[in-house]
């Protein structure tokens, strides 16, 4: 390995030493919950460390063709604490306004789809259904006028024909009618009085 490619090597396992003190605050920013252990947590971390050890495996393959020397954990190490020393103030400053950012944009274009598009459909919805409430109350009144049309000669027939019937007999009829009301009823009573004894 020469000298070229040992320089390149160191060069870009420092910038990963960076990418990985980022990474980790990012992941801790966005993913990483301060809470008891859970299998989750540990399989997130699983992933994400995996996934950084495969991007230092990618570029090591193509400076020295993943060649594995021990300057490179030194590298590794020196990048880090690089970042850790220069560059995580900003780094977190600049990911916050970034997550502010996002946040703005996120609520005013839901904001916007809200009064755009959303709130016009639900009016409109609810116009509709207050119109097919009024065409079906209508169309039950006009409903209702139609029968008392269509029963009104039955009833000025009834009527006619009521007025031939004789005084007496609509005297017995009345008669039978509170005979039979009055049965039903003493029936109703006696049951209740059967209920309230075996209660």
């Amino acid at each position: 390995m020469t000298l070229t490619v040992q320089f390149q090597t160191m060069l870009a396992m420092v910038f990963m030493g960076i990418w990985i003190g980022m990474a980790v605050d990012t992941y801790s920013r966005f993913i990483h919950e301060k809470r008891k252990w859970h299998w989750l947590h540990f399989l997130n971390d699983l992933l994400f460390w995996l996934v950084q050890a495969l991007l230092v495996f990618y570029v090591l393959l193509h400076v020295n063709h993943a060649e594995i020397r021990f300057y490179i954990f030194i590298a590794l190490i020196c990048g880090y604490a690089a970042y850790r020393a220069l560059f995580e103030k900003i780094y977190i400053k600049l990911l916050e306004w970034f997550v502010s950012a996002v946040t703005a944009i996120f609520r005013f274009l839901y904001n916007l789809f809200n009064r755009l598009l959303v709130m016009p459909i639900k009016w409109l919805v609810m116009l509709i259904m207050g119109i097919v409430l009024y065409v079906l109350k209508l169309l039950q009144r006009i409903v209702v006028i139609l029968l008392k049309i269509l029963f009104s000669p039955f009833k000025w027939f009834g009527s006619l024909v009521w007025r031939f019937i004789p005084k007496q007999k609509w005297y017995n009829l009345k008669e039978k009618y509170l005979k039979v009301a009055g049965f039903f009823k003493s029936v109703k009573n006696k049951v209740s009085n059967w209920k309230g004894k075996k209660k």
